[in-house]
């Protein structure tokens, strides 16, 4: 599965199968998935913790600056996270594991 990350002057992609454990492990502890239904919870758990979550973004989009974070549309960010989570939970199955630990 490919994210793709769109500003307003570049799109950028990463491979889901090429995300760090390390990232997978913060996102799961930053974003609390079992409490969240639908993509405006999403959007509002991105939103409390952005500046957690900025250096993320950075490490899966190899280049990309603050400045162009800056540009990115919300739903945009929602349905990388979306696609994370799929990802974590589908391919992976470690949402379970990670948060019992």
């Amino acid at each position: 599965m490919l994210l793709k990350l769109e500003t307003a002057d570049k799109t950028f992609t990463a491979e889901t199968i090429d995300i760090s454990f390390g990232v997978i492990e913060d996102i799961i502890n930053v974003l609390d998935f079992d409490n969240i239904s639908d993509s405006r919870q999403i959007g509002l758990a991105i939103l409390k913790c952005s500046k957690q979550l900025k250096p993320f973004l950075k490490e899966l989009f190899e280049g990309v600056t603050d400045e162009q974070l800056r540009t990115v549309k919300s739903s945009c960010i929602v349905q990388i996270f979306k696609d994370i989570y799929t990802y974590i939970t589908v391919e992976l199955g470690a949402v379970g594991e990670a948060t019992k630990n």
